[in-house]
């Protein structure tokens, strides 16, 4: 079995999303990890755009081939310095009048299993009583 991706718009969705998380983990690098010289840092830097660049390069090719995608998915550094972060739109559950809750340990149900073999209650009414007594 073959491992190849079908590009549609759920593939360039988790492309992006790989794009973003190289984004991320690069401007946390260099912001909070430290190391011993520049170079070392510039090494790390270079090494994880190295292995962005052809997620970038394949999100490219399928937005030209007019794969669609939504703005809100877009990696952060594919958006306009300044531009407002796209909102994710989220459904609204309609409201439920309040009605409270009864106590459900107050009210007493009965077993399905009364009056046959499976009854436990009484056996275990029996055991109290019986341990009542001795």
């Amino acid at each position: 079995m073959s491992n190849v991706a079908v590009e549609s718009k759920y593939y360039l969705k988790s492309v992006h999303a790989e794009i973003d998380l190289f984004d991320r983990r690069l401007a946390h690098m260099l912001k909070y990890d430290t190391f011993d010289t520049e170079a070392a840092r510039a090494a790390a830097a270079r090494k994880l755009n190295l292995k962005r660049e052809p997620l970038v390069q394949t999100a490219k090719r399928l937005v030209a081939e007019g794969v669609e995608f939504k703005e809100a998915d877009l990696p952060r550094s594919f958006r306009p310095e300044g531009a407002p972060v796209p909102v994710r739109e989220v459904k609204e559950e309609p409201e439920v009048a309040a009605v409270p809750m009864e106590n459900r340990s107050a009210r007493r149900q009965g077993s399905p299993y009364a009056g046959t073999s499976l009854d436990w209650e009484k056996s275990v009414q029996h055991y109290m009583d019986k341990k009542a007594k001795a």
